[in-house]
This record gives C-alpha cells, sequence and structure tokens, in this order.
C-alpha cells in the first residue's frame, strides 16, 4: 500500500455539512418512543419538505431536533436496507462515520481523569512499536488533529488493501505504506488525518488493557443506556447486535468497496434514539467530567474550513457563508463514509441538539443541507 505525501482534503468534506448546520433545534428525550410533546410550525415545514422529498422505497434518514430537554421534531423515512422493504426508525443503526471522534476522544479523557495517561505524553511512550518519525507526536497532538500524519484512507491509493484490515495489523503496514511519513512537524499547524484517531484507539486499548469497543461499550455506552449501538470490529461486523441496522446506500455492508473493520477514526453503529441518550449523559456530567467537557470543546487548532477542540468541532470558525447563528460554545460533529452521513450538532447557549442520520449519500447530504436550513430560518424567525 502505498500513500500520497500530500493529505486529500476529501477527510474534510464532511465538515463542510456543519457551515450549514449547527444553526439547529431541539429534541425530548424519546426513550418512551412517543410523538413530540407539541406540534410546531417547524414541524409543518420539514414534513411538507420531506413528504416531497424523502420517498419510502428509498434509502432513508432519520432525524432529531432538540429545545430545551423537549423534542421540537422527530422524523424517521425510507429504507434503511432496500431487499426486505425494512424502513428506517428511531433505533434504526447507522454508521456513524467520523461522529466516532467525540467518542474516542472522551474515552481518553476518561483515562486522563484517573491518571493512567497525560495529555502531554507522547505516542511512542504508550505505542513504543510506532516508527521513530513520531517521537515528538503527544497526545494532544492527535486529539487536535496537530500531528501531521497522513490519512490512511485519503492518503489511500489503494483502498483494497484496507479491506478487512484490522487494528492489531495497523502497525504492520506502516513501513511499506508511507504513513510514517509526516506533513508537518507535529505542533506546528494542524491537518485532518483519520489515523490520529485510530492511534488513540490504540492508546485506550494499551492503558486500559481492554479492547476499544469493550471500552466504549463498558464506559460510554451502558451509563448512557445505549442498548443498541456498537462499534464495528473482526468480532462485531454491521447487523450481529440485530436486524435492525441500516446499509450503505440501502444494499451493502462495506464502504467504498471495502470492509472496514479499523476502529477510533470511525466504526460506531448507532441511532438517533442512543445518540439522543449520548447527548443528555454529556450534558448532565454522567460521562465526563464538566472540566473535562470544558476542555475538548475549546479550540485548540483551527483547520482550514473549521476550528477543531479535542475530538470536536467548535468555535465559529472561518465559515465562507454568511448569516449563520453561530456561537463559540457551540460543539459538533460531522461524518461521511460512503452512503452514510452523520451529524451531532451541541449548541449549549441556545440549549439546542441536532442528530441526524441517513444512509443515502450525497443526495441524503441534500436533504441534510435542506433540513438545516429550513431550520435555521424557523429559529432565526421566531
Amino acid at each position: 500500500m502505498k500513500l500520497q505525501k500530500t493529505i486529500s482534503k476529501t477527510s474534510l468534506y464532511s465538515l463542510l455539512i456543519l457551515v450549514v448546520l449547527f444553526v439547529a433545534t431541539s429534541c425530548k428525550n424519546d426513550d418512551d418512543n412517543s410523538e413530540p410533546i407539541e406540534q410546531t410550525d417547524l414541524s409543518t415545514i420539514l414534513n411538507d419538505y420531506l413528504n416531497q422529498n424523502q420517498s419510502e422505497d428509498s434509502p432513508g434518514l432519520s432525524v432529531l431536533i432538540k429545545h430545551q430537554g423537549n423534542v421540537l421534531y422527530q422524523s424517521n423515512m425510507g429504507l434503511a436496507r432496500t431487499q426486505g422493504d425494512h424502513q428506517v426508525n428511531q433505533h434504526t443503526g447507522f454508521r456513524i462515520a467520523s461522529v466516532t471522534k467525540p467518542f474516542t476522544a472522551i474515552g481518553i479523557m476518561l483515562l486522563v481523569e484517573q491518571n493512567l495517561v497525560s495529555l502531554d505524553n507522547k505516542l511512542l511512550d504508550v505505542l513504543p512499536e510506532l516508527p521513530s518519525s513520531f517521537e515528538n507526536i503527544k497526545i494532544s497532538h492527535l486529539l487536535s488533529h496537530r500531528s501531521g500524519l497522513l490519512d490512511y484512507i485519503d492518503d489511500n491509493d489503494d483502498l483494497t488493501t484496507l479491506d478487512g484490515l484490522t487494528i492489531s495489523q495497523v502497525p504492520l503496514i506502516i513501513p511499506n505504506s508511507g504513513l510514517s511519513n509526516l506533513v508537518f512537524e507535529p505542533g506546528t499547524e494542524g491537518g485532518y488525518s483519520n489515523t490520529n484517531y485510530v492511534f488513540l484507539a490504540m492508546v485506550i486499548e494499551k492503558i486500559s488493557g481492554m479492547s476499544y469497543p469493550d471500552f466504549i461499550k463498558a464506559n460510554i455506552f451502558d451509563p448512557a443506556n445505549m442498548s443498541n449501538s456498537f462499534v464495528i470490529s473482526e468480532n462485531d461486523h454491521l447487523g450481529d447486535l440485530n436486524n435492525n441496522y441500516a446499509l450503505s446506500f440501502g444494499n451493502s455492508i462495506k464502504v467504498l468497496g471495502f470492509d472496514s473493520l479499523i476502529y477510533g477514526a470511525n466504526g460506531i453503529v448507532s441511532s438517533t434514539y442512543d445518540l439522543n441518550l449520548f447527548v443528555d449523559a454529556l450534558l448532565n456530567y454522567s460521562i465526563i467530567s464538566e472540566e473535562s467537557l470544558n476542555l475538548i470543546t475549546q479550540v485548540q487548532e483551527s483547520l482550514e474550513e473549521v476550528d477543531y477542540g479535542y475530538g470536536w468541532m467548535t468555535g465559529t470558525g472561518n465559515y465562507p457563508h454568511t448569516g449563520i447563528y453561530n456561537s463559540p460554545n457551540d460543539f459538533w460533529h460531522t461524518g461521511g463514509f460512503d452512503g452514510y452521513r452523520s451529524v451531532l450538532s451541541i449548541n449549549p447557549d441556545l440549549d439546542l441538539q441536532v442528530i441526524l442520520l441517513t444512509n443515502n449519500g450525497s443526495i441524503g447530504y441534500q436533504k441534510i443541507l435542506d433540513v438545516f436550513r429550513l431550520t435555521r430560518e424557523f429559529i432565526i424567525d421566531n
């Protein structure tokens, strides 16, 4: 496997979604599967849009919009799997792609809170088997995309080499892959790279003595009661947990033509129902402390289109669009992996949260933009 020596801009593709996204609205904890507690003009606006643009027989989407602890809008439309007519519902599991990164960052912060690792620790102190060229990379550099590492997906000119590759095999492929080459000196600038979060998952495994999937389940999924969420790995493939899961474009377990089993940067499967529970637990400091949450949502590096904290996009950024409500206290992440698109956006100042999942690729992406545009216009006008 040969990697190009410049970072592809593809890895920032999903970040652009948030230019129109993070003005979003509100969602009530829907653990009783109830209808929204109040019907609003926003519900009418979004229902009209989706009824006109989202068919029930195409790959679908799941939406939760939350405001001041109440569900303002919720919708599930279209197919999770085109064969067999499996409709999307609030418990349908989607690959959330890069929205996995906040979970990985939270996992690191849990180890920091236990004094098992420091953000200033060097990567090679924990994983000495990695190349010596990584000697100046710190844990904090990985979290904030300031390591200079190439991207194991976007800088890969032969994605078939990733088919079925597991995280334990990553160190073995580095010598012949080009991954040992750095784009810049660690800590001197920023560059979004999925590889950062693969290594963070490896750090979690080395420090905790648990597999990353088991650690995330024990420390995040279980405390938040996220019973329908799991991490794809060599032991758990898409659909192993239950039959209510969404395929990429409704028809494929593979993404970009390969079976993706490496986790940390992506790999989590979750639903709007579970992610709503996650947001509640996060904001109630049931998973990490208030101090840790404040730290990871502070701007650490300005990437090309967005500011980045530790595992979260945050701050107002340098966006090419105007007229968007943005607050330096917002934190969010987007994800894009083949047919999957995901958004998790939190605005503490307005007490707004948005969760949106789709398995319909660029078509679903356009619907994401439209739903958020309509939501934004409604919130600003009202």
